[in-house]
């Protein structure tokens, strides 16, 4: 099927979805399995196309067009299997949607939009089908928690693409094109232009991949989201972040316009400063992460670290760190989307996500329980999960090129988040279960199989990476930057060669001698839950010894007073709000005083300037 055609019948199914749920709940539900699993089916057969052309909509001098690519492709693949692999989750939870029939259309309706923004052949076609993307996820957010969240949501990705569209707009003033390929080529004359668009487009790129200082909608949207979105939030569309900063750092080669720019250490200095802004968001996403009491909020921040990674590696272009951060794109969707939905499976049978009131649900949940490890191994960036694989990269590259600031932030978020991920570990599957929780059983079958397929990914590209490297490999290649070296499971780095089959072996044979230590060795003795004390004492309330409020507090204590950008936004939604209104006031009071007054002024200015005006 043309790309074209797969785009228009994708959108004709969302509309379709929306009436089969009028009809059915359950009948609407899976057919958003099915209306993705279509997309994605077509969707690999062009896989190794490049340079075909199709035309959408045709108007005076005006087209729509999208361009086959292997670098869209690969955010394609990555976007749409991950709405696959969660609309599984939505047949169990649309009786307690809202409105199911316009979310399981706007699921289907945003996940096709993203196609015209990776396939995009110039800038008018991936500005419409980008806001077609924010639109319906603006309508999806709202039918979780939280209206407040849709506005937070709203405002943020309103900078972001107000700012592209004055960008886009320019550009065309000044070379009377929307074709990206050709509006790359003025630009390499225009290198005074070309910093004003990189910075002005990347906006765009940075609010929707949550980078700081645009990450405060991240933690509300997807805190508040329904628990079938969130995976989507934070796996999926953040992503069209990241194709933002592919586009104005690679696809418009900035790094051969600005190659007689100031250096910093090396590297442009308009690209230094965004991936100053990756290492700011790593370490602030990290740092909020470890002190967040609700899972969800929790996953949240950890997306905005990880948007540090990919944004860091992105902007290196090099061999080996820019592989690390493409890579890095597949390894955070598939780990990040495993952890709300391990979240989303224990919220589905328990009814909340609040650490606090969780706990011990290892043995009640333990598929559920196996794919958050598998997920937040990936995320720690420890072999061999694809974590390891892609952070390590990203690591060599930004050794190579001397930027040691940078990687410290880098190094600061790994080991910040062993902490994160270790607290809902603790607090929610390990600890003591709650009385209220005794009949708690694992989620169905087809809920777990996309945690299952996920965690299976997350292990197959950690054990393999090269698999996926030589394909970002032809995408180095198309982008005229140095392809990454790989033979086999090798890999070869500025440091040397790193073989993922010898990692993975050395963790097995760990693992094989910790089985034949626990197994050969004489066992603990199981004692009834409250057949224990603590300090002497006895305690008789199960909750009384789960230990999940204040998890860090005394790590926590060591930043207490950080600065917050949060609150920065804050002040300035109050004083809007209390602008809104004085004018309200002054202007639209139903007060019959306030329009006695304005009529006197009115008859007053008349009165004395009315043969003037």
């Amino acid at each position: 099927m043309a790309l074209n055609s797969l785009l228009i019948t994708g959108l004709l199914l969302s509309v379709l979805t929306f009436f089969l749920t009028k009809i059915n709940k359950k009948l609407g539900s899976y057919f958003t399995i099915f209306s993705t699993l279509f997309v994605l089916v077509f969707l690999f057969g062009y896989m190794n196309d490049v340079g075909t052309v199709f035309n959408l909509w045709s108007f005076g001098g005006f087209s729509l067009q999208l361009v086959s690519s292997n670098y869209g492709w690969f955010f394609s693949i990555i976007m749409v299997l991950t709405y696959f692999l969660v609309s599984f989750f939505n047949p169990y939870w649309v009786e307690k949607m809202v409105n199911p029939a316009s979310y399981n259309m706007l699921y289907v309706f945003s996940v096709v939009s993203t196609l015209g923004v990776f396939f995009a052949k110039d800038f008018l076609t991936l500005f419409i089908f980008w806001e077609m993307v924010v639109w319906s996820s603006l309508f999806i957010i709202p039918l979780g928690k939280s209206r407040k969240a849709s506005v937070v949501y709203y405002a943020i990705s309103t900078i972001g693409s107000f700012s592209m569209f004055f960008a886009i707009m320019y550009l065309y003033s000044l070379f009377q094109t929307f074709d990206i390929k050709s509006i790359s080529q003025n630009l390499i004359s225009s290198p005074n232009t070309a910093v004003m668009a990189y910075f002005v487009i990347i906006i765009a790129g940075l609010a929707k991949l949550g980078i700081f200082p645009f990450h405060t909608w991240l933690p509300i949207a997807h805190g508040n989201a329904p628990h079938t979105f969130s995976p989507v939030l934070s796996g999926g569309l953040v992503k069209m972040g990241a194709f933002i900063a592919l586009l104005v750092s690679a696809i418009i080669p900035t790094s051969q316009i600005f190659s007689n720019h100031i250096h910093i250490i090396g590297v442009p200095y308009e690209n230094y400063i965004i991936m100053v802004l990756g290492a700011i968001s790593i370490i602030v996403g990290t740092l909020m992460a470890i002190k967040q009491e609700d899972a969800k909020r929790l996953i949240a921040y950890s997306t905005v670290a990880n948007g540090g990674y990919i944004l860091i590696g992105i902007s290196l272009l090099d061999q080996v760190g820019f592989a690390g951060g493409m890579m890095h794109i597949f390894n955070h969707a598939m780990a990040s989307a495993a952890m709300f939905l391990t979240i989303g499976a224990v919220a589905y049978r328990t009814g909340t996500t609040n650490m606090s009131e969780l706990g011990g649900m290892i043995k009640k949940m333990p598929v559920t329980f196996a794919a958050y490890l598998i997920a937040i191994i990936s995320i720690a960036g420890i072999p061999p999960t694809s974590g390891f694989a892609s952070k390590w990269l990203i690591f060599q590259g930004l050794a190579s090129e001397g930027l040691m600031f940078i990687a410290f932030a880098t190094f600061f978020g790994s080991i910040g988040s062993f902490m994160y991920v270790f607290r809902p570990l603790a607090t929610v599957f390990l600890g003591q279960l709650s009385p209220k929780h005794n009949d708690v059983k694992e989620v169905p079958f087809m809920m777990q199989i996309p945690m299952l397929v996920m965690s299976l990914l997350t292990i197959y590209f950690g054990v393999f990476p090269s698999q996926m490297l030589g394909f970002i490999s032809k995408i180095q290649a198309s982008l005229n930057i140095v392809p990454i070296s790989v033979e086999g499971s090798k890999i070869y780095s500025f440091s040397g060669m790193w073989d993922s089959l010898v990692i993975t072996a050395v963790f097995v044979i760990g693992f094989i001698i910790a089985a034949l230590i626990f197994y050969t060795h004489k066992k603990a003795q199981p004692v009834d839950q409250m057949n224990t004390y603590t300090a002497g004492e006895f305690i008789y309330d199960p909750e009384s010894y789960h230990y999940a409020k204040n998890y860090y507090a005394p790590f926590e204590r060591l930043y207490k007073n950080h600065p917050s950008v949060e609150k920065f936004y804050d002040a300035i939604a109050l004083r809007v709000n209390e602008f809104g209104r004085l004018v309200r006031s002054w202007f639209f009071s139903s007060n019959a005083s306030v329009g006695v007054f304005w009529i006197s002024v009115i008859i007053t200015i008349a009165f004395f300037w009315g043969d003037k005006i």
